[in-house]
């Protein structure tokens, strides 16, 4: 009668401990056997770069992305920023030609794409630089963000380098003043998979990838962040973390829209990895097969290894009592993040308990993971103005 709930607790728990105990363990030890590596000092030849941002009526706030970018501490020759209008209908045109000759063009999209990354890949065929690097455009980069992300590609064997997100509070714009526990974490683990081979987390607010990778098509299904890095995989390059090329960048904080979030990244994400599942085999990509194994593939299975937890717990409830007991303890937070979908404007992401916080992510993962597989519609997430487009930064 047991044997059902024994086998899903038995199941769920080698996942979680597979993932969240024998993963780090593993990468920790290869990254031992992996020293850091000595800086080679200055690039002998700075490579050209173009700066790609896809936006969408963004005039309010689009000249002070623009003066954020031409800013950036880089020879003005080697630079380049192409700003893609996907068919706005306001004056975001004329701001890019209100602006003196200083490297920034207009790519306007006639026919409005149903995402951006439909509208990106118009821009592919008009790179003709080494490096093109891809900015969000509620993202605001430090002075020496793009250096520092173009610095990593004098090593030949890098493909991809993906730069590092400073949070700030979308109303105020305020940095975060701390990162937290699981942010440290996150850190640590992008660093130690760049040792070993190269990290598999794809950042989409600030990376730069090798123009023979960005000029390959992505479907407007998939994710154009983390397609990259499974061609540069696939060919033997490495994408690494940049720890120096800062960004701040405005997030939402609401639980129902960090869920909304959550699903549209992860259901892209896994669409994507699904049409290169030979990339899993560590006995063609070693290394490299390992990280996606315990960092992507390991995470998304995680939230259904605690469903299935709870599926556990719950068969077992009707005759043991610590079960009952348990179950309660899962189920409250998935209780209240659920009551917090109905309360946005008072429910913030950063101020959740990390329970309620585990239960939204781990709901929106397995969504995501239907998604991907059924090829459902994903659920339409209309991101909140950035606080610099309202005058506050």
């Amino acid at each position: 009668m047991h044997q059902l709930p024994a086998f899903l607790i038995g199941l769920s728990a080698t996942v979680l401990v597979a993932t969240w105990v024998a993963y780090p363990v593993w990468l920790s030890a290869r990254a031992r056997s992996h020293p850091r590596p000595v800086p080679r000092g200055p690039l002998a030849r700075w490579p050209s770069v173009t700066i790609v941002v896809v936006v969408q009526n963004a005039e309010p706030w689009l000249r002070d992305l623009l003066m954020n970018l031409l800013a950036l501490a880089y020879p003005p020759d080697l630079r380049r920023i192409l700003v893609v209008s996907n068919a706005s209908d306001d004056f975001t045109d004329a701001v890019v030609a209100s602006l003196p000759p200083s490297g920034v063009e207009v790519l306007r999209v006639l026919r409005r794409r149903h995402s951006m990354a439909a509208a990106e890949n118009l821009a592919r065929r008009h790179v003709q630089s080494e490096l093109v690097v891809v900015v969000h455009p509620a993202a605001r980069l430090r002075p020496s963000a793009l250096g520092a992300l173009v610095a990593p590609f004098a090593d030949p064997s890098v493909g991809v380098a993906y730069g590092r997100e400073v949070s700030a509070d979308p109303y105020t714009g305020i940095e975060t003043p701390r990162e937290t526990l699981f942010r440290r974490f996150e850190r640590w683990m992008r660093d130690a998979e760049t040792r070993v081979f190269g990290t598999v987390s794809a950042r989409r607010t600030l990376y730069a990838v090798r123009a023979e990778l960005y000029r390959a098509p992505v479907a407007a299904a998939l994710s154009p962040d983390f397609a990259p890095l499974l061609a540069a995989g696939e060919r033997g390059f490495r994408a690494v973390y940049a720890d120096a090329a800062e960004c701040v960048m405005a997030r939402p904080q609401a639980l129902h829209h960090l869920y909304l979030q959550t699903v549209r990244t992860v259901t892209r994400d896994a669409a994507t990895l699904l049409l290169k599942p030979h990339l899993l085999d560590p006995r063609r990509y070693g290394a490299f097969a390992g990280i996606l194994l315990g960092h992507k593939l390991g995470r998304w299975l995680s939230s259904w290894a605690l469903l299935g937890l709870v599926a556990g717990l719950a068969l077992l409830a009707p005759t043991q009592a610590w079960a009952r007991g348990a179950l309660a303890l899962t189920l409250l937070p998935s209780l209240v993040a659920g009551l917090a979908w109905f309360f946005p404007g008072r429910a913030r992401s950063g101020a959740a308990p990390l329970p309620i916080r585990l239960a939204t992510s781990t709901l929106a993962v397995a969504h995501a993971c239907v998604n991907a597989l059924r090829d459902l519609p994903e659920p339409r997430l209309v991101p909140a103005p950035p606080p610099w487009a309202r005058g506050r930064l």
